[in-house]
């Protein structure tokens, strides 16, 4: 099964599901420059797949023809809103059709999608990028909001990565965050072309590990990505 290449899936599940942290935290004005820029993104899309959703939306649906919210423990049926739908699923195995949304839209989930080791953990997260790829027709864009870290960091998080994962039983589920030159290599070498990479400003607070955090005490570098899939609708576009 897809989902145990996810080392941390079970804490991932049962901290989601049961935490409101992180529904809190839409308040801080990172979270609300994310959700500014996630709408402007959706506006006038036709069929939208939301991963990692969670079951909340922090944008407003009727932006979009219809949205698709998948994760590890929703529940396959209507959601929320007329034109939302709920289906259960794993980042690592999309259970869609090749080809199937006008656009993918993926929120701080690729830290969470993580292995045994840091080889792993890069391992799914290029697997996720290829899931986005693989289910966005041609001409479709993948719009990703995901927190990174700079390379010095990202350093040290290889070499304490294993340790915490051994020793880390309860709380929020361990994770690993990429530089963002590593997530958008992985992501052209599926075919994905850049239209617009951006920092998102931080704010005074960011939510990290389950806690809010002064931004300057976090190695935290929360990015904005809009990838293309080449095909009809970015030729007409040029």
């Amino acid at each position: 099964m897809s989902t145990r290449q996810q080392a941390t899936v079970d804490t991932n599940i049962n901290w989601f599901q049961e935490n409101e942290q992180y529904i809190k935290t839409q308040r801080l004005e990172c979270y609300q420059h994310i959700k500014r820029i996630v709408q402007r993104e959706l506006r006038g899309v036709g069929d939208l797949l939301d991963v990692g959703n969670g079951g909340f939306f922090n944008y407003d649906t009727s932006l979009v023809g219809h949205v698709t919210a998948v994760d590890l423990f929703l529940r396959d049926g209507p959601g929320p809103m007329p034109n939302s739908t709920f289906r259960q699923g794993s980042f690592l195995e999309l259970p869609f059709a090749d080809a199937s949304f006008d656009c993918v839209l993926q929120q701080n989930v690729f830290h969470h999608v993580t292995g045994r080791t840091v080889r792993a953990n890069h391992h799914n997260m290029r697997q996720c990028l290829g899931e986005m790829f693989r289910c966005l027709r041609p001409g479709g864009k993948a719009v990703i909001l995901e927190s990174t870290v700079g390379p010095f960091f990202y350093l040290f998080e290889c070499v304490a990565y294993r340790p915490v994962l051994f020793l880390k039983r309860r709380g929020h589920p361990v994770t690993f965050q990429f530089t963002p030159r590593q997530i958008l290599r992985a992501a052209e070498s599926f075919g994905f072309v850049l239209e617009e990479f951006t920092f998102v400003p931080r704010g005074w607070f960011l939510n990290q590990l389950g806690y809010i955090w002064p931004s300057i005490l976090t190695p935290a570098k929360p990015i904005k990505l809009v990838l293309r899939r080449p095909g009809p609708a970015l030729a007409a576009a040029a």
